[in-house]
């Protein structure tokens, strides 16, 4: 196996554990809130699941910087010029300003929430999506209708989930 096929496999290694953490992590965050009250054992499933994101992200960081040095040692300077690449590096500085944004307090949790779920997911979905017919500014614009989409459908999942 070469280099380049190792650093795309930690890729989507990282990826697949951030998009499974954010999944899970809304479903656990719902069935937690259902009561009003965190217990303990719900914190720890938590604790572990953020751990997962966490990891998954720095697998995307260290993968993804090692992957455009790659690159850029074979002369493929393409990677400079791509939009798809520079959006979805822009998600995942997203995420994690996210995560530290939440975790003070900064963002509502609606907003947080849609945000993490919205990156991750979108990150995965363009990682698989060979040819993007759209430029970066276009992607930016449907990513930020996406997250108010995705925390209304949180809501009324939530609103559901809770009234049941």
């Amino acid at each position: 196996m070469d280099l380049n096929t190792f650093l795309i496999m930690v890729h989507v290694m990282g990826t697949i554990l951030g998009v499974g953490g954010a999944t899970i992590a809304e479903v656990q965050i719902m069935k937690a809130f259902k009561d009003g009250t965190m217990d303990v054992s719900e914190r720890m499933l938590l604790h572990a699941d953020y751990t997962v994101i966490r990891v998954g992200t720095a697998l995307i960081v260290l993968s993804g910087i090692a992957l455009i040095w790659w690159h850029l040692s074979q002369a493929n300077s393409w990677i400079l010029t791509s939009q798809k690449l520079w959006f979805k590096e822009i998600l995942i500085i997203f995420i994690i300003l996210n995560a530290v944004f939440l975790s003070k307090h900064w963002v509502p949790f609606w907003l947080g929430s849609a945000i993490s779920f919205t990156s991750w997911w979108m990150a995965a979905i363009l990682g698989l999506w060979r040819y993007i017919p759209y430029n970066f500014v276009q992607l930016m614009i449907g990513y930020v209708v996406i997250v108010f989409l995705v925390a209304g459908i949180l809501s009324l999942i939530r609103k559901y989930y809770f009234s049941h």
